[in-house]
């Protein structure tokens, strides 16, 4: 079995219009809800063999913070510029060129790849993953490369407003 953590970034700034989107940072919702749902994720124990994010700011900045929150080392943690902007199939490729060694991946990007892909993978529609959701997936593959939608289903989906 594999299992993959899909993680929408926090909330992100659009204070500066000057910034390019790729350059957008957290804004203070974003930088009170990214620790949370770190903190919420250990306490699930929610931790990923490996993270990898899209190089957008607002994504590396989230994955850095739970990163943090979930005791993982740098060496753990890599940007994947597919993941900018990705429809729902290129999370599914990311995964594609896991080492086997690795048992679970949090996969950080955007909206809409990643709430197409929770309905690809949720017996029930949802409607929007927000921003700093967190969707957890468990595929019976035994292979990364043998991981799609079909042998693939959402087993827990926890956002920010669920914890105050």
């Amino acid at each position: 079995m594999k299992r993959i953590y899909i993680v929408r970034h926090a909330k992100s700034s659009w204070s500066n219009m000057s910034l390019a989107d790729i350059d957008r940072p957290l804004n203070k919702r974003g930088k009170r809800d990214a620790p949370v749902m770190g903190q919420k994720c250990k306490e699930l124990n929610y931790v990923p063999d490996q993270i990898i994010s899209s190089n957008a700011n607002r994504a590396f900045s989230t994955a850095q913070v739970f990163r943090d929150a979930l005791g993982l080392t740098n060496d753990q943690v890599r940007i994947e510029e597919s993941l900018y902007h990705a429809p729902e199939d290129t999370y599914l490729e990311v995964c594609f060129a896991l080492e086997e060694t690795c048992k679970s991946v949090m996969l950080f990007g955007h909206n809409p790849g990643i709430t197409y892909l929770a309905n690809s993978v949720s017996r029930e529609y949802i409607d929007n993953v927000p921003t700093c959701g967190v969707l957890v997936i468990d595929s019976s593959a035994k292979s990364w490369t043998d991981v799609d939608f079909s042998n693939s289903k959402l087993i827990h989906f926890i956002y920010p407003k669920m914890y105050g």
